[in-house]
């Protein structure tokens, strides 16, 4: 019993209701079944009772005319009477089981069976029609059927000439019951069979919709918003359907305007970091530019060496193409550009993003030192990797105001590749340490920061199967802990979040 319940509760709705229904056309039939077998029982047995009784009422008469006509010598004692009882004894019609006719103490004086004569009926049944008035009805058993016993006396006035007894057998009563209830039991089959083709085109009708609605919301819940649900007809189902559809439209449009402007957002946030370099580009910028002016101006007053002027002209052209140089750097990493995860050489990428903020941090005073191993690699997207050691970058820089060392470290553990970022700069305090990748938080002042550097990098993270945490201590520094799996299929990392 206690694994039916479970087992019944993990069954489907459409099984839940066929089942239930079928057990309960089941029990309605039964009980119906059995108030009618019960009702027709008691109709047969009133009816045999019935005929039993008027055939005591009608037999008595005769019969007591005979026992007078006999007491008074004006008939053969016992001839009229004996024939009389063996013809009513051998009717078909009555079912008769015995027929006798007792005197005042219970002694057989005719009976249907001549080695009855003579004998004095003791048993219960007798002793009770012996001592009432009325006609006696008593249920007995016989030959394994049941029989009811009818005891009529036979007396005029107040004077008693005897008892006259017969059972009638109620054998044809319980064949007509069982037939009936073969006849019940076959009515039951066809009524299942039918139910149960009307359950399933029900079931079919009203719960399939419904299963078929819980199947689309089950793979909705799965981000699968790609799919709608079959409506038909105009009853509650189908308005149902309808807002199902209707809240998937309405969900997918949002996810797109939450998508566009998320992806205005990141767009933002990059830009924001690109400007933070403008001093360091600025500064790569400038020196070549200066070079640029001297050799014009040494050029404009030497225009007659045909020598100097080439050295000079090299000399420019070296200088145009380390600003070339800076120039596509510096859109390379703001560019908005298609995602696509490619082998990165981790040393190699902290050392470009280094090169913009070079000028930055040696202004504030911070060290570099990039401990990552060459052949340490990663698969991701290039830009993506940038941008994420970017904001970090930019997050310890303004942690070390007065100065400090930012280190980076790499190496490969079982199946992933573990990147420490590490500065000892002011540290993160409890209060804020667990609202550091919200986005828009930040400690900034206002206008200095727009609190979606380290929640971009947290993004980027997560969109690669990996893993960022953080450990920090106020007044000592910050440990920034980037876990991607190794060689991860680019199918799995494929999630656009620009």
């Amino acid at each position: 019993m206690r694994k039916l319940v479970p087992s019944f509760a993990r069954l489907g709705l459409q099984y839940k209701f066929i089942f239930i229904t079928t057990f309960a056309i089941i029990a309605v039939m039964s009980i119906v079944g059995f108030l009618a077998v019960e009702r027709e029982t008691k109709i047969l047995y009133a009816e045999v009772e019935k005929q039993g009784r008027l055939l005591g009422e009608t037999l008595a008469i005769p019969i007591i005319n005979d026992l007078i006509y006999e007491r008074l010598g004006l008939v053969e004692e016992g001839g009229l009477l004996d024939n009389y009882i063996l013809e009513i004894f051998n009717r078909q019609d009555a079912d008769l089981l015995y027929i006798a006719i007792l005197n005042e103490e219970g002694m057989v004086v005719s009976h249907n069976n001549i080695t009855e004569y003579g004998k004095v009926y003791a048993d219960p049944l007798t002793k009770q029609a012996l001592e009432t008035d009325i006609t006696l009805v008593q249920r007995f058993s016989k030959d394994g059927h049941n029989a009811i016993d009818f005891g009529v006396p036979l007396s005029i006035g107040k004077k008693r000439w005897g008892t006259l007894k017969f059972g009638i057998s109620l054998e044809k009563v319980e064949h007509e019951i069982l037939a009936t209830v073969e006849r019940i039991i076959v009515l039951t089959i066809a009524l299942l069979i039918a139910g149960f083709a009307i359950i399933l085109l029900l079931s079919r009708r009203f719960i399939s919709p419904i299963i078929q609605l819980a199947n689309a919301m089950d793979r909705a819940r799965g981000d699968d918003l790609d799919l709608k649900v079959d409506v038909t007809g105009h009853d509650e189902l189908a308005v149902l359907g309808e807002r199902f559809n209707s809240m998937l439209d309405r969900i997918r449009q949002a996810n797109e305007e939450l998508r566009k402007a998320q992806e205005r957002l990141i767009q933002s946030e990059k830009l924001a970091s690109v400007g933070i370099l403008a001093a360091g580009v600025a500064h790569e910028i400038n020196n070549p530019l200066g070079g640029i002016f001297n050799c014009l101006q040494i050029l404009r007053q030497n225009s007659g060496n045909p020598e100097l002027r080439v050295k000079y002209l090299d000399l420019m052209n070296e200088g145009l193409d380390r600003i070339e140089n800076t120039v596509s750097k510096l859109l390379w990493m703001s560019r908005k550009g298609e995602h696509s995860p490619v082998a990165v050489n981790i040393r190699n990428t902290v050392d470009s993003v280094y090169f913009f903020l070079e000028y930055k941090m040696k202004k504030a005073g911070v060290s570099f030192s990039n401990e990552v191993p060459d052949a340490l690699r990663i698969t991701c997207d290039l830009h993506d990797f940038q941008q994420l050691l970017l904001n970090l970058f930019i997050n310890a820089v303004h942690a070390m105001q007065d100065g400090g060392l930012l280190e980076i470290r790499g190496h490969r553990k079982e199946s992933s590749v573990l990147i420490e970022v590490i500065d000892n700069g002011c540290g993160i305090g409890p209060g804020h340490i667990g609202k550091i990748f919200d986005p828009f938080f930040t400690t900034r002042p206002a206008g200095e920061g727009t609190g979606l550097g380290l929640w971009l990098t947290y993004e980027i993270v997560r969109n690669y199967n990996g893993e960022i945490t953080v450990s920090s201590e106020e007044g000592k520094g910050s440990r920034f802990m980037l876990r991607f799996p190794v060689n991860p299929d680019n199918a799995d990392i494929a999630q656009k979040y620009i």
